[in-house]
């Protein structure tokens, strides 16, 4: 995680630029959490954020998320940690920015439920590619593709 180097403290980092890295590396790590063990990503950046702590609640419970799905943490510790740095669950609004809409709005979503709204994006993008209908096999009108040569079989 290049975006906190020992030259820059975590508070100029800008809040909405910490939300749109961690919320990919959180999507990167619930994809493939052997990724940053296999290219030794540290953990340290993470820390930082929310030890030292940020200003963001977001980007602290943010850094929270991504740092103990990187370290293997369970449920409970994790819970821990969120009560140590944020206080109580739930208690302290932590809001994420997650892009924008058509018209250039920022939206935001409650931190306290990313695990839950991932969950849904991810089911309704594979449910989306249940329903859509594939036909890899038929040609449209016009479309003449390349046919298989002998020399292509040899």
């Amino acid at each position: 995680m290049a975006f906190v180097t020992t030259y820059e403290s975590v508070d100029s980092i800008d809040a909405s630029r910490l939300h749109r890295l961690l919320l990919a590396y959180y999507r990167i790590l619930r994809a493939n959490r052997l990724l940053p063990h296999k290219l030794y990503w540290p953990l340290t950046p993470l820390s930082k954020l929310f030890l030292i702590p940020h200003p963001d609640t977001g980007v602290r419970l943010l850094a929270i998320h991504c740092y103990a799905l990187q370290s293997g943490m369970c449920e409970a510790e994790q819970e821990k940690l969120e009560k140590k740095v944020l206080g109580d669950i739930c208690g302290v609004d932590c809001q994420i920015g997650c892009g924008q809409d058509v018209q250039g709005t920022p939206r935001e979503l409650d931190g306290w439920l990313l695990p839950v709204l991932e969950l849904k994006r991810i089911t309704d993008a594979r449910n989306a590619l249940i329903i859509q209908l594939r036909d890899f096999y038929s040609v449209e009108d016009g479309d003449h593709g390349q046919s298989l040569t002998p020399s292509d079989l040899s």
